[in-house]
């Protein structure tokens, strides 16, 4: 059982019920509020946000849906689970309840054993995801430390007047790599929030191109020993011309990230000499990119390949680029797909364009 620092609150019109279940529950030592409406309950979230809600769905004024929407559309209470108390058997409201982001239901009568299980089990998967999360949250914070000795030392070498050519690049591929990362490891933090649909979203134009390029030179060191090459082509404009551009609305360090755990995921897929083509063109009122590669996605999985930690043939792959690729492009307004066939694999990314808003 967790300790003492769990806070429930139960929701109930019915004082009998509030009486059982607060009796029930009190005997492992969590923080308990009540509130007999949906009004109270609400102004109760407000003043202290509980870990967990028990929250009977027939009640007069405001009912249990109503106030779990309430609470699912607010940022800042969405995440409080919630469990709903019912008399009720109907599967529709047990279903109607779900869609809303209930994780549960308790029925009445109450069958004691039950609920102190239900709500055992709930806190102690809510304890260990908060844990988790913080765990992850300190590591990428600390990896920061590093980075500073890593983007520092060669920005003190470029000030070096006898450096050769081949030095001054070398560095500044360390340097502009040093920046990505600490890119990579800002974005990572703000994961957290993408997936909450809490991320604070500050569209600018943006040239795809010219991020695509920069990726195309980041990492050069994995292209070159398999003599793989990246094309970039965008429709109406020459392939040679060093002026294409190709503007979206977006952010470039998640447009970046985007389109860099794409790409690298394609140069895994790749053989010797193979060419991955990337084209763009636009489709009404968005910017649509495709990363095309040779080779076909295994078909265990095709149906979730862009899930959490879905990944197959790669040894020490983890099935978060397609995931968090797909997190970005929806943040940013846009949309992803992927299509296979036993010759190659296309992964389209639709953003809003230039003439979008």
């Amino acid at each position: 059982m967790l300790n003492n620092t769990s806070h429930i609150l139960i929701v109930d019109d019915n004082p009998e019920n509030i009486r059982v279940l607060g009796t029930s529950l009190g005997q492992f030592d969590y923080k308990m509020t009540i509130a007999l409406n949906g009004k109270s309950a609400l102004k109760a979230v407000e003043e202290q946000r509980p870990d967990l809600i028990l929250l009977d769905i027939m009640m007069p004024d405001m009912n249990g849906f109503q106030v779990c929407e309430i609470l699912k559309n607010n940022s800042k209470t969405q995440e409080i689970e919630i469990i709903f108390i019912t008399a009720a058997v109907e599967q529709e409201d047990e279903l109607k309840g779900l869609s809303l982001g209930a994780i549960d239901y308790i029925h009445k009568p109450f069958f004691i054993p039950i609920v102190q299980a239900k709500v055992a089990l709930h806190l102690e998967r809510i304890h260990n995801k908060r844990l988790r999360e913080d765990i992850e949250r300190i590591t990428q914070h600390d990896l920061k430390t590093p980075l500073n000795a890593i983007m520092g030392y060669p920005q003190l070498m470029l000030m070096d007047t006898n450096l050769t050519d081949e030095q001054h690049n070398y560095l500044e591929q360390i340097l502009r790599a040093g920046n990505e990362m600490l890119c990579m490891i800002n974005n990572s933090l703000d994961l957290f929030k993408m997936e909450r649909h809490c991320y604070q979203y500050s569209p600018e134009l943006v040239d795809v191109v010219g991020i695509i390029k920069t990726i195309r030179q980041d990492i050069r060191m994995l292209l070159e020993p398999d003599n793989i090459k990246i094309t970039i082509s965008v429709e109406n404009q020459s392939d040679s011309d060093d002026n294409q551009f190709f503007l979206v609305y977006a952010e470039r360090n998640l447009t970046y990230s985007l389109f860099s755990n794409l790409i690298r995921n394609a140069i895994e897929a790749c053989s010797l000499n193979e060419t991955i083509a990337v084209k763009m063109y636009q489709e009404q009122q968005n910017g649509m990119i495709t990363i095309t590669n040779p080779g076909d996605v295994p078909t265990e999985i095709r149906d979730t390949f862009f899930e959490k930690y879905s990944t197959a043939r790669k040894n020490h792959g983890t099935g978060l680029g397609t995931y968090s690729a797909k997190l970005m492009a929806m943040t940013q307004q846009g949309n992803i797909s992927m299509a296979t066939t036993s010759k190659e694999t296309c992964i389209t990314v639709s953003l809003p364009c230039q003439n979008a808003f």
